[in-house]
């Protein structure tokens, strides 16, 4: 009866046109509706990318005002009624249906005119698939386990004849046939569909002779040395030949600096019948010896920001590289006085002045294994972290990394540096979380010491993209530590771990989760501080808060924070405590927010991705997370949605997000700059309530919440 009415309402729709398009106006023929009525098995996204016949659409997102408010061609994306294509979008929905197991689908189209416009509409009945009621493989017992093969596809008895699948695991038996060696495997299949019942399917697979490698034959790498390219194969003459290994071998190859592209394949004239050889050619094209590449960019948080980069690609050959990188940022933070554009770097405008970095970096990509990779870096930077401090450094670091199997790769490191704080940006933070509050203690904190930690880090990713990740997931941990024996006066151990997966729910739709954890804590501090054993590196603290975090609160702010007044300025009159007081409850924007950080951190964030086309895409996002001074004393997490856009751009998306903080009323402690440049923290805290302390309307709190956050790069 389904089909029936289907069927009637397309005969229907037939008569709703009134004569031919044939000859009508562009404007006529726009299609301004296009709707799939009766799919259950597949979505309106999927259907919609088999066909020709499309909907008119707004360009992007930011243009989505006009295209609700006015017609103007600018902001739309014209599509027109093809009328010859209609019966080839019915033949291409049934095929996508038959190819997937459902062999009685029926197919037809509605058209029809509203106010001058033409909507679409394809009326599908999809019928009941097709079961496989058998599936068997023959021709490789005591080679393959088809078992675990066909687990791969999802083919199992009981599932619908979908030949999409059936062909996947065809060739899903080929490639593990030549990765043992029977390069000339062949799948063929004997399918036998009933006009009534379920399929049955025999795979025959014929292996064929089984290979190993004979000669390999190098070509182009007279630069770099042949016997150096041979290193990084994972394969060597007499082995069983593997297409896996052949592959990882191309990857590594084209991953090396000093190579421009690789290709690996078998040589055809190797290929005699009887001959259980296979030769082997290597052709690589080296890269250029020198390059220079410069850059810039620009993040609410560290304002304008330049790069350059020197590299020789094969530095006393076997393909080492040095290369030496110089960057500046912060740049028009002083001009602009810390607002908009860089409006997160930090209000004391000592976060204000120039950051820089140059490094010198030798990187020696096989180390006693082609697995194994080795590097040495020396350099110097000042480096601030908003509003809570400003580091400079100098020091080296010796990297050791091993691909332990394709995606995942385990590094040990050693950095010692010799580091310290400007005390004017780093007072708040040892003051409030540590007690040094007098100026010569600050002074004595702040002092350059010895930062000499151990790290190992471990890192499987499986994302499909390094940019924008539309399917897979990826796992990192990192475990630091430093003690007397590293040669470290400052003395912790620190452990991270992070989560991310996305998963692609129907075309241009993307949703991706990362979660992120981690805590530290101090063994003995700071060895040269008799009074201060207690006391964490401030750069290994956890600060949260961000447009790579919980993007509803400022840089860092998200946890424990101080509030800071300068006692001349902000209280000439009154009492510390009592103006303390006044200030939260007429005007807490004079305070100045500073985070001290905390012991532990967790982070969840949920995003919902969806494309614009080719450039733009649009995101709703869901952050939630919290900083605790301490893993002994959890708070519970803070909430807080948003939307953003992306812009593509050749090195990754432009990031715009707008955060909307859900918190409500803190009890802050309250820390005064006293006129002989020391600190004092008052007795009794303060109730900080920034977004509702004068009772606003609705729209004013609305926007009091809000928080822009700008980046190059996805959040995670």
């Amino acid at each position: 009866m389904t089909r029936i009415r289907l069927v009637v309402l397309g005969l229907l729709g037939a008569t709703v046109i009134a004569g031919p398009l044939h000859g009508q106006s562009t404007r006529d023929r726009e299609v301004t509706d296009l709707s799939f009525q009766g799919n259950e098995a597949f979505s309106n996204g999927e259907l919609s990318a088999v066909i020709e016949t499309q909907a008119t659409e707004c360009r992007t997102f930011i243009l989505q005002p006009f295209c609700w408010l006015t017609d103007w061609g600018f902001a739309h994306d014209r599509s027109f009624l093809e009328e010859d294509e209609l019966p080839i979008d019915l033949l291409r929905l049934r095929v996508f249906y038959r190819q997937r197991g459902f062999r009685e689908v029926s197919v037809d189209t509605l058209v029809y005119r509203q106010n001058g416009r033409v909507g679409v509409a394809f009326l599908i009945d999809e019928g009941s698939p097709t079961p496989l009621d058998s599936l068997s493989i023959v021709g490789v017992e005591g080679i393959l386990d088809t078992a675990t093969v066909r687990r791969q596809t999802g083919l199992e008895a009981g599932s619908p004849f979908d030949r999409v699948a059936l062909e996947q695991l065809k060739d899903l038996l080929v490639t593990r046939l030549q990765n043992l060696g029977y390069i000339d495997a062949v799948v063929l299949e004997d399918a036998f569909l009933p006009p009534r019942g379920g399929a049955r399917v025999t795979l025959i697979t014929t292996p064929g002779q089984r290979y190993r490698i004979g000669d390999i034959r190098i070509e182009g790498a007279d630069e770099i040395g042949p016997d150096v390219v041979e290193r990084f194969l994972s394969f060597q003459p007499g082995q069983f030949y593997s297409q896996d290994r052949i592959l990882n071998s191309q990857r590594t190859l084209a991953g090396l600096p000093a190579i421009r592209f690789a290709a690996i394949g078998r040589a055809d004239s190797a290929l005699v019948p009887g001959d259980s050889l296979v030769n082997i050619n290597v052709i690589v094209t080296p890269a250029p010896t020198r390059a220079a590449r410069a850059g810039g960019g620009w993040s609410t948080d560290r304002c304008f920001q330049i790069e350059s980069r020197l590299t020789h690609r094969n530095f006393f050959g076997e393909a080492r590289a040095l290369e030496l990188t110089a960057r500046l940022s912060n740049l028009f933070a002083d001009p602009l006085d810390g607002q908009f554009p860089c409006q997160d770097v930090g209000q004391d405008p000592v976060f204000h002045q120039l950051n820089f970095l140059l490094q010198l970096q030798y990187s020696q990509p096989y180390f006693f294994s082609p697995r194994t990779s080795f590097s040495v870096q020396t350099f110097a930077e000042r480096e601030s972290v908003p509003d809570v401090f400003v580091r400079n450094a100098v020091g080296s670091q010796v990297t050791f990394t091993r691909q332990l199997r394709r995606r995942m790769t385990a590094s040990l490191s050693y950095r010692p540096e010799f580091t310290g704080f400007d005390e004017k940006s780093a007072d708040i933070f040892f003051c409030v979380n540590f007690g040094f509050c007098q100026t010569e203690d600050i002074q004595f904190i702040t002092e350059s010491a010895w930062l000499s930690p151990i790290t190992l880090s471990w890192l499987y990713n499986r994302t499909d993209d390094p940019f924008a990740p539309a399917a897979g997931y990826y796992l990192a941990a990192e475990a630091e530590l430093a003690e007397s024996f590293t040669g470290s006066q400052w003395r912790y151990g620190r452990l991270t771990v992070q989560a991310a997966n996305f998963q692609q729910l129907s075309p241009g739709l993307v949703f991706a989760a990362r979660a992120r954890a981690g805590f530290v804590e101090s063994t003995r501090g700071f060895a040269v501080a008799d009074t201060a054993n207690d006391v964490i590196y401030p750069g290994k603290r956890f600060f949260a808060g961000g447009a790579q975090s919980v993007r509803g609160f400022g840089q860092n702010l998200l946890g424990p924070t101080v509030l800071v007044l300068d006692s001349i300025a902000d209280c000439p009159e009154l009492p510390l405590p009592d103006c303390s007081r006044e200030i939260a409850a007429t005007d807490p924007g004079q305070f100045v927010e500073r985070p001290i950080g905390g012991d532990a951190v967790v982070e969840l964030s949920l995003e919902l991705r969806r494309s614009l086309g080719n450039t733009w895409r649009f995101v709703g996002f869901l952050d939630i997370g919290q900083v605790w001074e301490s893993v002994t004393e959890p708070r519970a997490p803070i909430w807080s949605p948003g939307v953003g856009i992306r812009y593509q751009t050749p090195v990754g998306p432009l990031r715009l997000d707008l955060g909307y903080n859900l918190s409500g009323v803190e009890i802050r402690p309250v820390v005064a700059t006293l006129p002989d440049g020391s600190l004092v923290e008052l007795d009794d805290p303060v109730a900080y309530d920034p977004f509702t302390f004068d009772n606003p309307s609705l729209l004013t709190e609305f926007f009091r919440r809000l928080r822009l956050n700008l980046a190059i790069g996805e959040a995670f």
